[in-house]
């Protein structure tokens, strides 16, 4: 007896939009605005500059954007920290380890709900040789250039198609300004993604691409371009070239998983969502596939598991009617 597999709406499932920072090029994946099925966090990896080893027992404080101190936790093994469960607010990274130049990052939950920080410890002595810090802005991008994207940025928090689209003229004026500034393209061709204009968003990534082929963003979005449109031979093609700059990303392993489904390799899509889970146990969109990718190989019971998790995590989600009625489907078979 089969059971009825949930359907996944590859083009609904608006998991790819991204708030493109001035000092991290980091991947984001949220709705077009926050719901509240959806963990609001900050996770991110610290390393040492010198070498790159991970920086281990760190210190690192969040803060309110308006004040005091929010959560403190310490970097493991693998450099890695995390800040679970925060509410939709501006926030302030802060890291300020002896020996080493201090760091502060702002982060915006308002439109996003997690932002990934890669973050390096440069030495104190290092500080007038070294590489200027991610704070000090591109001396290519004009003063001008900065207003207009932040001005974007303010219009993109609305739902609103009219102010979204006043975005994108801020945003191509900051481009008028500045021709190298690449987190404005790189934000147009989320924004156009969103606007559901995927040939303007596809011009607009790969002009990101020119002034940097090694940016893992652009080329995740461009897979969920392709992604969308099912040419599923291109987006394999730059999902891969995006993971193998930056093989942590569970965005692309995501995109990966749902690309194999879609082409019914299982096999494939099975391990991709294995991938993904590890990177991030708390989407609960992956551990939804994992279960159709279980009950399609029918380990019912592993299926039950993940429909079960996908529900804790997204109570009121958008797939929790069929996860529960897949559920009693499975416990009632023979």
């Amino acid at each position: 007896m089969s059971e009825r597999m949930i359907t996944m709406r590859q083009q609904t499932l608006c998991w790819f939009v991204l708030l493109i920072s001035l000092t991290i090029w980091a991947p984001h994946i949220s709705a077009q605005v926050h719901s509240n099925t959806e963990p609001i966090q900050v996770t991110g990896v610290l390393r040492y500059a010198e070498d790159g080893r991970p920086a281990n027992d760190v210190v690192v404080r969040l803060e309110a954007l308006t004040g005091g101190v929010v959560n403190e936790v310490r970097t493991d093994r693998l450099g890695k920290f995390r800040f679970p469960d925060l509410s939709p607010k501006q926030y302030h990274v802060v890291i300020r380890q002896p020996g080493y130049r201090a760091i502060q990052r702002e982060v915006n939950l308002v439109m996003m709900f997690a932002e990934y920080l890669q973050l390096s410890l440069v030495p104190e002595s290092s500080a007038k040789t070294s590489t200027p810090s991610p704070k000090v802005v591109d001396v290519n991008v004009r003063p001008e250039a900065l207003k207009e994207f932040e001005q974007a940025q303010a219009a993109f928090a609305s739902e609103k198609k009219e102010q979204k689209l006043e975005g994108v003229r801020h945003l191509e004026a900051a481009i008028e300004l500045s021709p190298q500034f690449i987190e404005a393209y790189l934000r147009l061709g989320i924004a156009w993604m969103d606007l559901q204009q995927l040939d303007k968003a596809e011009q607009t990534l790969r002009h990101a691409l020119e002034i940097n082929p090694r940016t893992p963003i652009a080329l995740f979005a461009l897979g969920e371009i392709y992604l969308r449109q099912r040419k599923y031979g291109d987006a394999e093609k730059v999902l891969r070239a995006g993971l193998a700059i930056e093989d942590h990303a569970w965005q692309g392993h995501f995109a990966l998983a749902r690309l194999y489904w879609s082409r019914g390799d299982i096999v494939k899509a099975g391990r991709q969502v294995g991938l993904t889970i590890q990177l991030n146990a708390n989407l609960a969109e992956a551990h939804l596939l994992a279960g159709n990718i279980l009950l399609r190989g029918n380990r019912r019971e592993d299926a039950v598991e993940q429909f079960q998790e996908y529900l804790r995590l997204a109570p009121d989600g958008e797939y929790a009617a069929q996860a529960k009625e897949a559920i009693e489907r499975i416990k009632k078979s023979p």
